[in-house]
């Protein structure tokens, strides 16, 4: 560290006397004493304004001057320069916090596994067995799939593929039940004896109460106006069915085993197109009997007939439903393909099965009523080998 000392005129006249005027010109020492004087009143200012003046490069014995050179050879050493480097962080103490207490409800998550929009919203991509593996986890669960039955009506509209809800007497989940328990046909009821196998075609809608039954897929499709039913069959190979009861039909083919004969050795078989209303299996007057086919109609072909043919359409969407069904290519197979084929659309189904050749085919048409003066509740089209 250094000291300054405040030299007054005097003692800078004795100073340059002492000094050996041999070695010393005479503008050497005019331009020493303007430097002490310089000097001199820096310091002077700097003491009246109370700060610090930065200490001479050099004083007689040249002290000054050593440090400045060795400043300048610390600037030119690769160390990293003190102002540059990084600054040390005290780090504080400890301090409590102040912000407001946090209690265990705070961190409690929100979510219920209870909330029952929710799972109302997961049951809609569930099929029946898994609804019924949900109710049965608890109570909780059993009241809220079992007793809903919007989440039954949704599920049979969307697995029965059906775009338009219509009104049902019954609950939803026993027609979902009655639709999808897998062994529910028309004949698991009634002459089990003469069932082989089935087939589920799909659902359908009937909403006009006046369907056309027809056993020719051919272009363009004759629809009969008057006459009975065995002349409108002569006549364009079909016939009109009235007072059928609007709503979700679902349709079945059926193989049976003939029909004409009761002999074990047998081997004829009857293809049936089977279409009934949803809730058919859900009225007493079905399950006990009481509600039989009756026979409307039969028409015999007797000559080689190319292929066994029946269709139901809804006479008011006859125009769209016809467009697709007729269109024979597009669904029935190679000319080779001897396996029944069947064709939904929204209103109407209808099934193709390629034969083999024959004399002949015999078509019954049947239709049951829900009581005596009841709408028609199911149709089945038959054809039989001559």
């Amino acid at each position: 560290m250094y000291t300054l000392s405040l030299r007054t005129d005097s003692e800078l006249k004795q100073t340059f006397e002492s000094l050996p005027l041999n070695k010393l010109s005479t503008s050497e020492i005019v331009s020493e004493q303007e430097t002490m004087k310089t000097r001199s009143s820096d310091v002077q200012v700097a003491a009246n304004r109370g700060g610090k003046r930065k200490a001479p490069e050099g004083d007689e014995h040249g002290r000054g001057k050593r440090r400045s050179v060795k400043s300048d050879e610390q600037k030119s050493s690769p160390q990293i320069d003190r102002r540059l480097a990084p600054k040390r962080t005290i780090l504080r103490g400890i301090h409590g916090c102040v912000s407001p207490r946090c209690s265990a409800s705070t961190h409690r998550s929100s979510f219920s596994w209870y909330e029952q929009d929710a799972w109302t919203y997961i049951s809609r991509f569930l099929d029946g067995k898994s609804l019924v593996m949900l109710g049965a986890t608890s109570k909780w669960f059993n009241k809220m799939v079992m007793e809903d039955d919007a989440i039954w009506r949704f599920a049979c509209l969307r697995d029965l593929r059906v775009p338009k809800l219509y009104p049902a007497s019954s609950s939803w989940i026993k027609i979902y039940a009655s639709a999808f328990d897998g062994r529910s046909h028309s004949y698991l009821f009634h002459q089990q004896e003469k069932h082989i196998d089935w087939m589920r075609i799909g659902a359908f809608t009937l909403d006009s109460g006046v369907s056309l039954l027809t056993e020719k897929l051919s272009s363009p499709l004759r629809v009969p106006r008057e006459g009975t039913i065995e002349r409108m069959l002569e006549s364009s190979g079909g016939c009109i069915v009235k007072d059928i009861k609007s709503g979700i039909w679902i349709a079945d083919l059926q193989l049976v085993r003939c029909p004409v004969c009761d002999l074990s050795t047998c081997d004829g078989t009857m293809q049936t197109l089977d279409a009934r209303h949803v809730e058919l299996f859900l009225n007493e007057g079905y399950k006990n009997g009481t509600w039989e086919y009756n026979l409307i109609a039969s028409h015999k072909l007797q000559k080689d007939a190319v292929a066994a043919c029946g269709a139901i359409f809804d006479l008011k969407h006859l125009k769209s439903s016809s467009s697709g069904i007729l269109n024979l290519k597009s669904w029935t197979g190679a000319p080779d393909d001897s396996q029944p084929k069947a064709m939904i659309a929204p209103h109407a189904v209808a099934l193709h099965t390629r034969l083999q050749e024959n004399e002949g085919i015999i078509v019954k048409y049947q239709t049951m009523k829900a009581g005596t003066d009841g709408d028609i509740v199911s149709i089945r089209i038959s054809q039989q080998l001559l």
